[in-house]
């Protein structure tokens, strides 16, 4: 009786075992968390998503300068409209939250605070 008990447990273990390593799996259909996808803006055309490294020279140059002290780059994206290349630079700075745009000579383009 002993040997059958036993029997039981083990293979109630080995099951829940089993099923707890089914639930942690993740789906192959599952984008990786660190995948980077284009991000919209207003208007709701999506632009191809760049890091702070990737923005244009004088893009970096202008968010170093004094307007933008304190401030950091969120989120960034590159479009092309009407032949131009644009750049919209989502800024934080505590909880606040500003996006700019830029053209690729680091011209600020427009600015709008965020709530």
């Amino acid at each position: 009786m002993k040997k059958l008990l036993f029997a039981f447990a083990f293979m109630s273990l080995g099951s829940v075992a089993v099923m707890a390593q089914d639930s942690t799996s993740v789906s192959p259909q599952t984008p990786p968390a660190t995948e980077i996808q284009g991000a919209q803006d207003q208007s709701g055309d999506q632009g191809q998503a760049v890091t702070a490294t990737e923005l244009p020279a004088a893009i970096q140059t202008a968010l170093q300068g004094q307007d933008y002290s304190g401030w950091s780059v969120a989120n960034a994206t590159k479009k092309e409209k009407d032949g131009k290349t644009m750049y919209a630079v989502e800024l934080k700075n505590g909880s606040e939250t500003k996006k700019v745009k830029f053209d690729a000579d680091g011209t600020m383009i427009k600015e709008k605070d965020k709530e």
